[in-house]
C-alpha cells in the first residue's frame, strides 16, 4: 500500500538532495536486475496463489449465498456481504499489482498507478475493516443492549455507505503527496514512485490506527462485555435449572478468540512495517522525499505485511459466514451447492426417527427462543427463567450471532 515506495535497489545513502549532484554523469551505483529470476518468482507467486484463491473463492460465496437468499440478509449479514466486497476486491486488485511491484526493479505503473495503486488499496482496506468494526457492535447491541438499540436494515445500508466513504475519504493523500520519477543515470533510466514524508510521516500513524489499533480496541471491548454478559447468564441458567452443563459459552469464547487472534496476527506485521519505516527514515539526511528502502529487511517485512493482509481477507468468509447457520443454510438451497455436491438421485428416503430428546442433553436446553431475554424485562412484567422451558424439557440458545 504504497511503504514499498521506491522500486530499485539504490541505497538511501547514496542519494542527495544536491543539486551539484547529476546522475546522467554517473553509472547506475547499483546492480541493475531489471526483474527477478524465474525461480523466485514462481515461488512467490506459488505462495499467494492458493491462499487468493481460496479467498476469491470464499468471499465471493458469501456475497452469492446473500443474492440467491434475500430472507437472510439480516443487518449483521448485509455488513458481512460488504466486509466480503471488499475481501473480494482487495483479492482481485492487490495481489497481482503487489507481485509486478515486486518483480520488477523499475516502477511499471507509471504517474497514474503511482497516484491511484496506494489509495485504492487503503480504502478497499478501510472499507473492510470498518465493517468487521460494525459487525462487533452489531453482536453486542444483540446480547446486551436493549432491543431498541439494535441496528436495523436501514441502519446497516447506512453503515454500508459509510464504510466505503470513510474509506476514500482518508486515502485521499495518497492521491495528493505521492509522485512518480524518473531519473537518468549514464547506463540505466530509474523509474520510482515516492512520497512526501514531511506529510506522510504523521499520516502513515493515522492510518494504522484506522486500520489496527481502532477496530481492535472496539472489538476487545464489545466481546470482553459480551463474555461477561455470557458469564451472569451461565450462572442464573446453572441456579434455575439444577446445575445442569450449558456448552454454548466454549462456543462463543472459541468464536471471539478466533476472531481477535486472526485480526491481531494478520495486521502485526503492517504495523511493524510503519514504526520500522520509520526507524530507517531517522538514519537519513533532512530530505523531504523518501528514498529507496526496497531492500534487506524491510522488503521481508514488507513482503510479509502484504501477505497477511491477504490472508485475512481470505479467512474472513470462514470466520463470518461458514460458522453462520443462515449462511450455511441459505447456501445449501441454492443451484451452486447442487451443483458442487450432487445428491443421488432415487436414493430410498429412510424415515427418521427422531430420538425422545434426554433432559440432560445441553444442546436441547430452550427452544428456539432467545435466552439472553431473561436479563430484559418486559413492561410491567417480569420474565423468570422457567418461563422460557416447555413441557418437554427441550431447550435451544441461539449463539449463531456470535
Amino acid at each position: 500500500m504504497g511503504n514499498h515506495t521506491v522500486k530499485n535497489d539504490t541505497s538511501d545513502e547514496d542519494y542527495t538532495s544536491s543539486d551539484e549532484f547529476d546522475p546522467s554523469n554517473h553509472t547506475f551505483i547499483n546492480e541493475k536486475w531489471i526483474i527477478r529470476s524465474t525461480a523466485q518468482i514462481a515461488i512467490e507467486s506459488s505462495i499467494f496463489a492458493p491462499i487468493v484463491l481460496f479467498g476469491i473463492f470464499g468471499n465471493f460465496l458469501s456475497i452469492y449465498v446473500l443474492v440467491k437468499n434475500r430472507h437472510i440478509c439480516t443487518p449483521t449479514n448485509l455488513l458481512i456481504g460488504n466486509m466480503a466486497a471488499a475481501d473480494l476486491l482487495s483479492l482481485l486488485i492487490h495481489p497481482w499489482v503487489f507481485l509486478i511491484y515486486d518483480f520488477f526493479q523499475n516502477y511499471q505503473f507509471g504517474s497514474f498507478g503511482c497516484k491511484t495503486e496506494a489509495a485504492v488499496e487503503c480504502s478497499i482496506l478501510l472499507a473492510s475493516v470498518i465493517s468487521v468494526t460494525a459487525i462487533s457492535y452489531d453482536r453486542l447491541t444483540a446480547i446486551v443492549l436493549p432491543q431498541e438499540s439494535k441496528l436495523t436494515k436501514r441502519g446497516a445500508k447506512i453503515v454500508m455507505v459509510a464504510t466505503w466513504v470513510t474509506g476514500i475519504l482518508l486515502s485521499t493523500p495518497f492521491y495528493i503527496y505521492r509522485s512518480y520519477k524518473e531519473r537518468q543515470w549514464l547506463d540505466f533510466l530509474e523509474k520510482y514512485c515516492t512520497e512526501n514524508t514531511m506529510i506522510t510521516n504523521i499520516y502513515w500513524h493515522v492510518i494504522i490506527t484506522v486500520l489496527v489499533w481502532l477496530p481492535l480496541t472496539i472489538q476487545l471491548i464489545c466481546y470482553i462485555t459480551i463474555f461477561i454478559k455470557l458469564n451472569k447468564y451461565e450462572k442464573v441458567v446453572r441456579r434455575n435449572l439444577d446445575h445442569r452443563q450449558v456448552d454454548y459459552k466454549k462456543k462463543a469464547v472459541r468464536m471471539m478468540v478466533s476472531v481477535i487472534l486472526t485480526f491481531l496476527i494478520c495486521r502485526l506485521p503492517f504495523t511493524a512495517l510503519i514504526f520500522y519505516r520509520d526507524i530507517k527514515q531517522s538514519n537519513l539526511s533532512q530530505n523531504t522525499q523518501i528514498q529507496n528502502m526496497a531492500s534487506g529487511a524491510y522488503h521481508n517485512l514488507w513482503f510479509a505485511s502484504k501477505f497477511f493482509i491477504f490472508v485475512n481477507s481470505a479467512l474472513n468468509p470462514l470466520i463470518y459466514s461458514v460458522t453462520n447457520d443462515k449462511f450455511r443454510r441459505g447456501f445449501r438451497t441454492t443451484k451452486l451447492s447442487k451443483w458442487l455436491f450432487p445428491r443421488e438421485k432415487n436414493k430410498p428416503k429412510v424415515a427418521s426417527t427422531k430420538p425422545t430428546p434426554k433432559l440432560t442433553d445441553t444442546s436441547m436446553l430452550f427452544k428456539k427462543k432467545n435466552i439472553f431475554l431473561i436479563f430484559k424485562k418486559k413492561k410491567n412484567q417480569p420474565l423468570s427463567i422457567e418461563s422460557t422451558v416447555t413441557s418437554t424439557g427441550k431447550a435451544h440458545l441461539e449463539i449463531n450471532k456470535i
